[in-house]
């Protein structure tokens, strides 16, 4: 027999000890194969925000649920991105452009309580800061550079209409705001 055909029946007899072992422990009760599986959340997490757990709800890092109403960056505050490349925002995030004319859509609708991914982009040669105007929602917050893309993922808040701005003294005055319908 030559070295091959030896490494093949080697991994064969592998192979069949293998099977045989787990089919005696499937008999015995020793074995059992997951049946239970976990709800997709509609919105899947991005590298750098949030996790989100099981129950479709946005939680830290030690699984407790974020706070939007805490100061941003806080250990309990959701967390934002680096800067990521605009074909890399995932398709179920809700997608904002900036600039000095404003924000384009200048609104949009979530659904209340479910986990919401927004990613907001400098479409201009200016720096800009998203925030909420609610103080129910401080802690949603991302400052970007010019040409920059950062992405957010929180709880959405109760039933209503949260107006957001740019925080760049005098940008909010020019137009840079927009409304979140929460239904």
């Amino acid at each position: 027999m030559n070295q091959d055909t030896k490494k093949m029946v080697m991994w064969g007899i592998i192979a069949f000890v293998v099977v045989g072992i787990v089919a005696i422990l499937a008999a015995t009760g020793n074995f059992k194969v997951p049946t239970t599986t976990t709800k997709a959340p509609d919105v899947l997490p991005v590298t750098g925000t949030s996790p989100i757990n099981e129950e479709g709800k946005v939680v830290t890092a030690e699984g407790k649920e974020v706070k939007n109403d805490v100061t941003p960056g806080a250990v309990e505050a959701p967390k934002s991105s680096n800067p990521v490349a605009v074909e890399n925002i995932p398709e179920s995030a809700v997608k904002l452009e900036l600039t000095s004319a404003g924000f384009t859509p200048a609104s949009f609708e979530v659904k209340a309580g479910s986990a919401v991914t927004l990613s907001v982009t400098s479409g201009d040669t200016q720096t800009h800061i998203f925030m909420f105007n609610s103080p129910l929602l401080s802690a949603v917050a991302l400052g970007l550079g010019p040409q920059e893309t950062r992405m957010i993922t929180f709880n959405a808040p109760a039933k209503g209409e949260y107006e957001f701005r740019c925080d760049v003294p005098g940008h909010a005055g020019r137009g840079e705001t927009g409304k979140m319908i929460v239904k």
